[in-house]
């Protein structure tokens, strides 16, 4: 039972609440537009650097604006540096929504400045032996969430339980700081009849140069998502009429180049086809006409595209280890994602066995029903409550 009082001040560091195509961006937009529903309950400050012409980030959303500091280098992290040394306000709780941590954030409850700090982890290496893109900053940000960032955190946010035990063994966070909070998919997901799907199927070729029937896979050029194994095992498919679509593009640099060399020396190179950017609109379409989405990833935090898959009456295949199976649950296939002929022969028993592929489409409706954005904002100041000791038992 919750109490009553008065409302919960809440600050977001939102910078990247309008990055286009970044999984960690959606998340954050979903979040605050449910806060926003909850202002009997949530004060919401949104936290950032000044947008182009003054623009707020949110219509709806009061901003604290982090003043910027000229400076030749390092504005930005200037900037925030300041910011921690003499914010304005005070808060009940601040969260970032993701473990890019300045050094000063410390300074907020040295200072006084806020009651909790929450932090959102999307995820992080299920073993040291999994292959992950690291910059020089994630590594920074490791060392320092080890060293001295988890005296200050209060919170811990993982995206599955799986997740949040990821959090804990990466950056060596306290088992009782640590909560596991499902993600949600949006409401725009939804399976398309034969009729739709065909007009559908004609506007994704018309505008982004996809030709059905495909197959889809929605993630960037990293070595943690395995992509090089789904090229092996698409090559290897019996007499299948489908394009393998990859959407996400190239990013870690050595990784994507490697995926690049293995499309061009591919017998079916001209079967695979990276498209254009696709716009956040038209993410509905692309799985919902796609004849099943692959998700061969090595490591997750939750996966969020597998459930926008399920959503969209579309049958998936993931990989059966990290948090797929938790979060997919009875509603996905699955396969070795260290076996590209695993790969292949469940890929392969989706296109050609309907009795099995329709259990799939079936199963995964009914598993993408239990995960909304509603429920996880409602557990999420759930927390914040019980972290403030709001929460009557």
């Amino acid at each position: 039972m919750k109490n009553t009082g008065k409302k919960i001040k809440v600050g977001i560091f939102a910078d990247g609440l309008n990055r286009k195509g970044m999984g960690t961006a959606v998340v954050l937009q979903r979040i605050v537009d449910e806060y926003i529903k909850q202002k009997d309950e949530i004060e919401l400050v949104l936290i950032h650097r000044a947008l182009e012409k003054n623009e707020p980030m949110h219509p709806e959303a009061r901003s604290l604006i982090v003043k910027e500091i000229k400076s030749p280098k390092a504005k930005g992290f200037i900037s925030y540096g300041w910011f921690f040394l003499s914010c304005p306000e005070k808060f009940d709780i601040m969260h970032f929504p993701r473990p890019a941590l300045h050094p000063l954030f410390i300074m907020l409850k040295l200072l006084r400045k806020t009651k909790k700090i929450v932090v959102t982890f999307h995820g992080a290496p299920d073993n040291k032996d999994i292959p992950i893109f690291e910059t020089r900053m994630t590594k920074f940000n490791k060392w320092f969430i080890r060293r001295i960032g988890q005296h200050f955190i209060d919170a811990a946010i993982g995206d599955s339980k799986t997740g949040a035990e990821q959090v804990k063994n990466y950056y060596h966070i306290s088992e009782k700081k640590l909560h596991a909070i499902y993600l949600g998919v949006d409401k725009e997901y939804v399976p398309l009849n034969e009729s739709e799907k065909k007009q559908k199927q004609e506007y994704l070729e018309n505008k982004y140069g996809i030709k059905s029937p495909y197959i889809l896979s929605v993630s960037r050029f990293d070595p943690h998502k395995n992509v090089h194994r789904l090229i092996e095992a698409f090559d290897n498919l019996d007499g299948n009429k489908e394009t393998l679509v990859l959407v996400g593009g190239k990013h870690e640099p050595k990784y994507s180049e490697k995926v690049m060399k293995l499309i061009n020396e591919s017998p079916k190179k001209d079967k695979i086809y990276i498209p254009p950017f696709i716009e956040d609109e038209d993410m509905p379409l692309l799985y919902a006409c796609a004849d099943a989405f692959i998700f061969p990833s090595l490591s997750e935090g939750f996966g969020l595209p597998l459930i926008e898959a399920m959503a969209s009456g579309t049958p998936v295949v993931a990989s059966d280890t990290s948090c797929l199976p938790e979060v997919g649950g009875s509603g996905a296939l699955y396969a070795d994602p260290y076996n590209s002929d695993d790969i292949k022969k469940v890929i392969q028993l989706v296109l050609e066995n309907e009795s099995i592929k329709n259990q799939a489409i079936k199963n995964g409706l009914i598993r993408s029903k239990e995960f909304t954005w509603e429920k996880t904002a409602k557990e999420t100041i759930n927390l914040y409550e019980q972290l403030l000791g709001r929460l009557l038992y």
